[in-house]
């Protein structure tokens, strides 16, 4: 033992390094850095959020504030004495684009939000209960999700969130928010679908996987087996949906709220501020609709930049 010691000294040799193994996420995360319009995706959206999230100390002034007389002020337009000059001009009712549009970003990404969380959460339990029981309740669960696909989205999300409106009830129980929370409902009711088929499919292929026999010869019941070994498996692919969706949820809204069924003024969101902007006098449609069409463009481009990132980091197939 000594004359081996004394060798391995005399040649400088030293003990190998024990590496703390990296789990599947540290692996995704890692690749994910290496991926340079992800990054600047993900950037870009952070800066988005925290932007939106300061809107009350950032804002020059209050969204709603009213001044006719500075109605369609030009870019850099000063403002009243005393007052921040108005950076991105003023709507028809002089309110300061730049508020409106840090206080839109509020609602816009909100609304993303909440549909995305809530969209994932009705498709992972549908497609995981369909997934994990088949037979009968597969059939069930799948078909009520075709027929949901077969039906026209953008007609239905009109007729749903003008139908809702009428409801007095909800008008004296939500108030203003009334127009927000039916947008939300609206888009989760069309928009779990792909989800619960994507959910299916992946815990069809764990379905019979080797940890799954043996968790049910241990005793665990069907319940412990979706929620705590199926759905946590089958994560990768309802991140990237998640990520992808969520613009596709801010596309949505804008459109809605261009179209006049979306969130309602004086609640100001980038898609109603485009739709108050097509009434403007034709010199100033071009400033009026460019500062929101451009917010909704650049989070939407980040969102997918950051889930093409995401898809390609959280694939097992690919190389470090």
């Amino acid at each position: 033992m000594s004359a081996i010691t004394t060798t391995a000294e005399a040649l400088h040799l030293e003990p190998l390094a024990t590496e703390k193994p990296i789990g599947q996420w540290g692996l995704a995360w890692r690749r994910l850095r290496r991926h340079k319009l992800a990054m600047t995706g993900l950037f870009t959206l952070v800066v988005v959020v925290v932007l939106s999230l300061l809107a009350e100390w950032l804002a020059p002034y209050p969204y709603e504030e009213i001044d006719l007389m500075s109605s369609y002020a030009p870019l850099m337009s000063p403002g009243q004495p005393g007052r921040p000059m108005h950076y991105l001009g003023t709507d028809k009712l002089g309110r300061d684009i730049l508020s409106r549009l840090l206080y839109a970003g509020r609602i816009s990404l909100g609304v993303a939000l909440t549909v995305t969380l809530l969209t994932m959460s009705v498709g992972m339990v549908i497609g995981a209960f369909a997934g994990a029981f088949g037979g009968w309740m597969d059939t069930l669960l799948m078909r009520f999700a075709d027929l949901m696909l077969t039906l026209p989205a953008l007609p239905m999300l009109l007729i749903l969130s003008s139908s809702l409106r009428q409801f007095v009830q909800l008008q004296q129980f939500l108030g203003s928010n009334l127009s927000v929370v039916i947008i939300i409902f609206v888009l989760v009711i069309f928009g779990w679908m792909g989800v619960a088929r994507l959910v299916r499919g992946s815990v069809l292929s764990l379905r019979y996987q080797d940890f799954i026999s043996a968790s049910r010869a241990l005793g665990a019941g069907e319940g412990r087996i979706i929620f705590q070994h199926l759905v946590p498996n089958s994560l990768a692919p309802i991140i990237v949906a998640a990520t992808l969706g969520f613009g596709g949820v801010i596309i949505s809204e804008s459109a809605l709220s261009f179209l006049g069924f979306g969130v309602m003024p004086p609640v100001p969101t980038w898609g109603n501020m485009l739709n108050e902007a097509r009434n403007s006098p034709l010199e100033y449609l071009f400033t009026q609709a460019l500062s929101p069409g451009f917010c909704i463009f650049i989070t939407v481009l980040a969102v997918n930049f950051v889930g093409d990132g995401l898809r390609d980091a959280l694939d097992p197939r690919l190389k470090l």
